[in-house]
C-alpha cells in the first residue's frame, strides 16, 4: 500500500522507491529464474565477441515465481492504488542489459498511462547501471521540453541534470512511462526484471493509443525474441494463458490484452 507521500513523490517526480521490497529468499528464487532463462539465450548458446542485451518473458512454467509476481499484492496493490482496481497487468520480463542505456522515455503518448516496476538484481551506482532519472519529465511542458533539448546529451547520459537511483538487490523501483531515463556504465551483464502495468482505458483516445502501444509492443517483442533466441517462443505462454488456477485478477488481464490487441501474433520476419 502506498502512503499519502508516495503517491504525491510519484505524481510529482514521476517514480518512487520501495527499499527492500523483495526478501533474500524471493531474491534467490528471481536469481535462479532469470539465470535458468538467460542461460538458454544467444549469448550461452551462440557467443559472439561482444555481448548484447537479451531480453525474454517470464510468464511460463519454467519461471513460476516470477510468472506469479505480477499477481503479488505488493505489485498490483500498486497500480491499483495509482490507476484503479481495473489495471492490466502485461508483463513479467527479464533482460540482461550492456552498458550504458541513452535518454528515453518509455512512451510519449500521452493518452497511454503506465508504469514500470523495475527489479536489479546487482547493486548500482551512478557510475555503473543505475538508473538516471530527469524528475518531473513525465509531465507536460517540461516533458516535451526535455525532448526539444536534450539534443546531443542523448548520446553523453552524464550531461544532463538527473537523480541517481542507487538501489540495492532487494529494492525496487516503479516509474511512469513517460519519464525521461537512462543509465552510465555499468556490467555487461546488468540483470533487471521488469513488471509493467497500464491504466485500463476508458476514453475512444485513450482506447486508440492503447491498440496502437499493443501493435508496436507486439513488433517489439517479436523482434528481441528472435535477437535473443535460436528458436523464439511466444511471448505469453499458453500455460500462463490458460489461468490454470482461475485467478480474477490475471483473467481480466487476459481478456483485456486480448480486446487490445497484446496477444496478437507478431507479424512475419521479412528477409531483404
Amino acid at each position: 500500500m502506498l502512503t499519502e507521500q508516495q503517491v504525491s513523490h510519484f505524481n510529482t517526480y514521476g517514480f518512487v522507491i520501495f527499499r527492500q521490497l523483495l526478501n533474500p529468499d524471493e531474491l534467490k528464487t528471481i536469481n535462479a529464474e532469470v539465470e535458468l532463462r538467460l542461460s538458454s539465450t544467444k549469448r550461452y548458446t551462440s557467443p559472439d565477441d561482444e555481448p548484447a542485451y537479451m531480453s525474454w518473458p517470464n510468464l511460463g512454467p519454467e519461471t513460476p515465481f516470477l510468472s506469479g509476481l505480477p499477481e503479488d499484492p505488493r505489485i498490483y496493490g500498486t497500480a491499483e492504488q495509482l490507476y484503479g482496481e481495473d489495471a492490466v497487468g502485461l508483463s513479467c520480463n527479464a533482460g540482461s542489459f550492456v552498458n550504458v542505456t541513452h535518454w528515453h522515455p518509455d512512451a510519449d503518448d500521452f493518452q497511454l498511462h503506465g508504469f514500470k516496476f523495475a527489479i536489479y538484481l546487482q547493486p548500482l551506482r551512478a557510475d555503473d547501471g543505475a538508473l538516471r532519472f530527469i524528475p518531473g519529465s513525465h509531465r507536460r511542458p517540461f516533458h516535451d521540453e526535455v525532448h526539444q533539448n536534450i539534443g546531443e546529451a542523448v548520446g553523453d547520459v552524464c550531461a544532463v541534470p538527473a537523480y541517481s537511483c542507487e538501489t540495492e538487490p532487494g529494492d525496487v523501483v516503479a516509474f511512469d512511462f513517460h519519464l525521461w531515463h537512462a543509465s552510465w556504465g555499468g556490467s555487461t551483464d546488468r540483470r533487471m526484471v521488469s513488471i509493467i502495468f497500464v491504466k485500463n482505458p476508458r476514453t475512444p483516445e485513450e482506447e486508440q493509443a492503447s491498440r496502437k502501444a499493443a501493435a508496436a509492443n507486439v513488433q517489439l517483442r517479436a523482434n528481441l525474441a528472435r535477437n535473443t533466441f535460436d528458436i523464439p517462443g511466444p511471448e505469453y505462454h499458453p500455460h500462463w494463458l490458460e489461468n490454470p488456477r482461475k485467478n480474477p485478477k490475471r483473467q481480466h488481464w487476459i481478456d483485456r490484452m486480448g480486446e487490445l490487441g497484446y496477444l496478437d501474433a507478431p507479424p512475419p520476419e521479412t528477409t531483404a
